[in-house]
């Protein structure tokens, strides 16, 4: 837009934005309100993306966004009006990072000493962990509180494939790198079970940590009342677990007799309306880039509510428009992927590099930046936050192929390959690798991992060696990162925020523009969608690791998919 142009939507545009600030206030002094209503629901993402058509047909509403849920909750911990906030919880699909960010949100909201009430049907470990920053938790009589511990399930496809001719020729470089095995083994590795009971036992300690803190027990007792679940409603009410059993008519009706006004605001009609509650001043604007999914080269695919992979070549002219554009004075990098393509995670950490160059960058991980999630954070001078429960690290790599050479003799096909050079047939799948090919796999992961390594060890300001110590394919919880020295503190997008406006010189609650750099749609829908959308997820996640990831002959990928319900 022209500077000219930019004047005259200032002139024209400014008697307008007054009428309508004055409308808002009337609206507010004459009308009032005490209460604000939310409803939490589905993914949470960072923001909203166009949805794809599939999305859009299902009838299914998109849940808040959490910039949404982070700005109304800042204002309304200030909000002098407002004196309960009443939160219905819907099904969540979020980790526990992101669940805990909200409940951290909420807790916030609730130590100004407003009446914050969580009511929820069936409250599974995420939703709880929201739940656990509210004043009060409710549950339906019909309702249940299904928070038993922490557990992790690992598949290992080996015999699946022996039955059907397959053979995985798969190598990788890093000990604890256990995402060959789920193709190339038939059992756990010792060092895969140590990685992984210690991953669990860290998310267990924290959960019964957040128990104890919010429901005001000792970490012994919350582990006996765990061992007693899955619950029903009294029983979680009887363990001191929740704080009501009430239906949510019920609950509403006796919300109304202890507010003043009760005349509840939806989140979008608050937003509009608390716009006098934010500092005044004109705000800095910062762009958010965000790594999610998958990560691939070539273009994103966007999926239902953010991207479901990223594209390398999409994000390097991303970041090179916000690199060039005078008006982005900062960058948050929000991460939230399990990696992919080798290749395209080193193109994205190369346009991050010499976007730092121009514009201060803040790492800000979300439920999982690992293995080429982690890479592209790891740039020299750069703080990454994490929450305590992120799923990080895993900073190794692997590679081979699958051969289907007895399938085929099962089914009565013959492929023939006629070729030219010695490693001309390297990646057919018509015949398993040879001893020299091997060795060229293997000198090839050792080139990967070396590269991995300098690359983080750079970023990390340490030596190769010290982050050998702690790499290897490791995978670590955001707790464990901060003391091994993989992340820089703990926080969510909120402090990551607060992170951009000290490095800006900017007062702590100094207004901000958050803006996107990934170009709008004309549409409002995305009139397309890939089959691994149709497919549940156990179906679904490999068919999608297929369409975005073929072709890519080293990956630094999570060795396994976290889910919690």
């Amino acid at each position: 837009m022209s500077h000219r142009m930019r004047l005259l939507l200032l002139i024209f545009g400014s008697p307008i934005r007054a009428l309508v600030w004055l409308f808002r206030r009337a609206y507010v002094a004459f009308r009032g309100y005490g209460a604000l209503k939310l409803r939490i629901e589905g993914g949470v993402p960072d923001r909203h993306s166009s949805p794809s058509l599939l999305g859009a047909l299902s009838g299914d509403a998109p849940g808040p966004s959490l910039l949404d849920l982070l700005a109304a909750f800042d204002r309304a911990a200030g909000d002098p009006r407002l004196q309960t906030v009443f939160i219905e919880l819907g099904p969540l699909q979020v980790g526990l990072a992101r669940a805990g960010e909200l409940g951290a949100a909420i807790a916030r909201v609730r130590d100004t000493g407003k009446r914050i009430v969580v009511y929820m049907e069936e409250g599974g470990l995420a939703a709880y962990l929201v739940a656990l920053g509210a004043s009060e938790i409710v549950l339906p009589p019909s309702g249940s509180l299904n928070v038993m511990g922490v557990a992790s399930e690992v598949v290992l496809l080996k015999g699946l494939l022996d039955r059907v001719g397959l053979r995985a020729w798969m190598r990788a470089r890093g000990k604890y790198k256990s995402a060959r095995e789920t193709l190339a083994e038939s059992e756990m590795s010792p060092a895969s079970r140590e990685m992984t009971t210690a991953l669990v036992g860290d998310l267990y300690e924290q959960l019964v940590d957040a128990i104890a803190g919010a429901r005001k027990l000792e970490p012994a007792t919350v582990r006996e009342r765990l061992d007693a679940g899955p619950f029903m409603a009294k029983e979680a009410l009887a363990l001191g677990l929740v704080d009501r059993v009430d239906y949510p008519e019920d609950l509403e009706e006796s919300l109304k007799k202890s507010v003043n006004k009760w005349r509840p605001l939806r989140l979008s009609q608050y937003l509009r309306l608390s716009t006098h509650l934010a500092k005044r001043g004109r705000p800095t604007v910062v762009a958010l880039v965000e790594v999610t999914g998958t990560i691939k080269s070539g273009n994103s695919v966007p999926g239902r509510d953010r991207a479901r992979a990223t594209g390398s070549r999409r994000f390097v002219k991303e970041m090179k428009a916000v690199a060039d554009n005078p008006r982005v004075k900062a960058i948050v990098l929000r991460v939230d992927s399990p990696g992919g393509s080798a290749l395209a995670s080193d193109l994205m950490w190369r346009a991050l590099s010499k976007a730092q160059v121009t514009k201060p960058i803040v790492v800000s991980m979300a439920d999982v930046a690992a293995s080429g999630g982690y890479y592209v954070a790891g740039i020299r001078g750069v703080s990454i936050l994490a929450s305590p429960s992120t799923i990080t690290g895993s900073i190794g790599v692997l590679s081979g192929k699958i051969e289907a050479s007895r399938l085929y003799e099962m089914l009565g096909v013959k492929k023939e390959l006629i070729a030219r050079g010695k490693r001309a047939g390297f990646f057919s799948e018509a015949r398993g690798f040879s001893d020299d090919d091997l060795a060229k796999l293997e000198s090839d992961l050792d080139a990967h991992y070396a590269l991995f390594l300098s690359r983080m060890a750079e970023g990390r300001g340490k030596t190769t060696e010290e982050i050998h110590a702690v790499a290897q394919g490791r995978v670590w919880t955001g707790r464990q990162a901060l003391a091994n020295g993989l992340v820089d503190a703990h926080g969510g997008l909120y402090e990551a925020l607060g992170k951009v406006r000290s490095l800006l010189g900017l007062d702590e609650k100094a207004p901000l523009s958050i803006v996107s750099p990934a170009p709008r749609r004309r549409f409002p829908v995305r009139l397309a969608w890939g089959a691994s959308e149709l497919l549940p997820g156990v179906l679904g996640r490999p068919l999608e690791l297929a369409e975005h990831l073929s072709g890519e002959h080293t990956l630094a990928l999570l060795p396994f998919e976290l889910t919690f319900e």
